[in-house]
């Protein structure tokens, strides 16, 4: 079994082996074959290539004979022919030397005087023998002549402008490109001239002839506005006007005489060193070229600045009182209504600096710019009673509760009951225990305090209108805590028990006056 694999191996191995050498033969003969034919090609190409360019040589040739005969026909009429007799002249020229010489030797030999008219006649003889030189020289020079004309004029016309000629109010002040060149120096002029009285102008139909010149000559609008103001020099000067609000006042030759008259002016409004004046107008000073008829004398301006108002910021250190706050502290132990100065407010003082800003005199405004206390606040602090009879009860407010309570929480007792007394009829009741001097009274019900005061036999009273036709008095009070006018709540702390009026004793005289009649407390107060 394994022989037979072995033998199959083998013959595979042969197969590959004749496969891969048919396969390079093949090869090798493909590239043989691809370089001789791409060698014959480009053989073949540059063969081809040789023989047309030499076939199309020999036709131009053939072709362009004709021209060339022709340009050398023409060449020769015009120079080589005379390039030759001028040569041919030249060689005669040459040979006339040796036979100057010759006839200088004969008249010698005749007589030595003759050399000299011999010598004098030469150039004649040579005038004679070569004036066909002088044909040929003319002949050649005169078209050297003409191209160096050519040339020349067209180098004169290339370098030559035709531009105008400006002339305004009779003055010539150059040449311009163009008319815009004009109307742009017209305009700037007009802008470098403040013309504060309207005096001033340039006139905009100038002359303008056309004129050749020289690039170097032409003038562009800097120029020509430069040459407008020079040419209007006597009617411009240079100057500083005054403007006040944007609207021109005058003008001056010297900027340092307007800024002289404006600082002394301000100067002399100052109070203190470090014053800052200024004019509430906005005043402003130009530097430039003005029209003569628009300088103003000084005294002039002076004037008008005088009657300017003039603002000053000045600064002011002064004392004021800084008041005091009230801050209120409920007692849950005192009647409502009770109210006691528990800390005495104090004001407090601070130094303040303050800018303030006046116009001829008359402040305008004032403005704190720093503050320094120099004593402290003390706040003042009120002690309030809490206590209430009913838990709806709001001190002040006035309303009536349609009941009456207590009026003095100290005692219950009765001292003097409403009934008949001394010969007479006591309608009230007296309340006292004998220990209820200067104790606080409360009001009985809600309502309005109609009557405050003294009165020769109830002393200090409070007399307090319920509004649903019962009024209540409180007698014989040592203080009144209300006052005309004030609304109490019922249970509302309003004075204190006393012995003022017509009284043995303190106590409470308290009477309940119905419809304006009075009747027994006790039938509408409990104990």
């Amino acid at each position: 079994m394994s022989d037979n694999i072995q033998q199959r191996l083998a013959q595979a191995v042969k197969a590959v082996k004749a496969f891969v050498k048919k396969g390079y033969m093949v090869s090798a003969s493909l590239a043989s074959a691809a370089w001789v034919g791409g060698y014959g090609i480009c053989y073949t190409t540059g063969v081809n290539t040789v023989r047309y360019c030499r076939r199309l040589g020999r036709i131009l040739i053939k072709a362009f004979r004709p021209v060339g005969r022709l340009v050398y026909r023409l060449l020769d009429k015009l120079l080589l022919r005379h390039l030759r007799a001028f040569g041919g002249e030249c060689r005669r020229v040459a040979q006339g030397f040796p036979l100057a010489a010759q006839h200088l030797k004969a008249a010698y030999k005749r007589h030595p005087l003759l050399v000299i008219p011999q010598a004098l006649l030469l150039p004649v003889l040579a005038f004679r023998r070569h004036r066909q030189l002088m044909v040929s020289a003319f002949n050649l020079m005169a078209p050297a002549t003409a191209v160096l004309v050519l040339a020349a004029t067209l180098n004169f016309w290339s370098n030559a402008t035709f531009a105008l000629s400006l002339e305004v109010d009779g003055q010539s002040l150059g040449y311009i490109a163009d008319e815009s060149v004009y109307d742009a120096a017209a305009d700037m002029a007009n802008g470098r001239v403040i013309n504060a009285d309207n005096s001033f102008s340039v006139e905009r139909v100038p002359k303008l002839t056309l004129a050749v010149v020289s690039k170097d000559e032409i003038l562009d609008e800097n120029a020509v506005c430069d040459r407008l103001l020079s040419a209007n020099s006597d009617s411009l000067t240079q100057g500083s006007g005054l403007y006040v609000d944007d609207e021109f006042v005058g003008a001056l030759a010297s900027r340092d005489t307007l800024d002289t008259m404006l600082e002394t002016i301000l100067s002399s409004q100052k109070s203190a060193e470090d014053d800052r004046t200024s004019f509430v107008s906005q005043v402003e000073i130009v530097d430039g070229l003005y029209p003569v008829t628009a300088k103003t004398a000084p005294e002039t301006l002076e004037a008008y600045l005088n009657q300017l108002p003039v603002q000053v910021v000045s600064y002011i250190t002064y004392e004021e009182a800084i008041p005091y706050a009230s801050t209120t502290v409920e007692l849950a132990s005192q009647l409502l209504g009770y109210r006691s100065v528990k800390t005495k407010g104090q004001d407090g003082v601070q130094t303040v600096t303050a800018e303030v800003v006046t116009v001829d005199g008359v402040e305008q405004s004032r403005t704190v710019v720093n503050t320094v206390v120099t004593k402290e606040v003390v706040d003042e602090v009120i002690a309030i009673g809490g206590k209430k009879y009913n838990d709806t009860s709001v001190a002040g407010d006035g309303v009536a509760i349609d009941t009456f309570v207590w009026p003095l929480p100290a005692t219950t007792r009765i001292s003097s009951p409403y009934a008949s007394r001394w010969g007479g009829f006591h309608g009230a009741i007296d309340i006292s225990n004998g220990r209820v001097n200067k104790k606080p009274i409360i009001a009985s019900d809600g309502g309005r305090v109609v009557e405050a005061g003294w009165h020769y036999s109830y002393g200090y009273y409070i007399l307090i209108d319920h509004g649903n036709g019962f009024k209540t008095r409180y007698a014989h009070c040592s203080s009144l805590n209300v006052k005309v006018g004030q609304k109490v709540a019922q249970g509302e702390y309003i004075g204190n028990v006393g012995n003022t009026g017509n009284s043995t004793g303190p106590h409470l005289h308290f009477e309940v006056i119905k419809n304006g009649k009075l009747v027994n407390p006790l039938d509408y107060v409990k104990r």
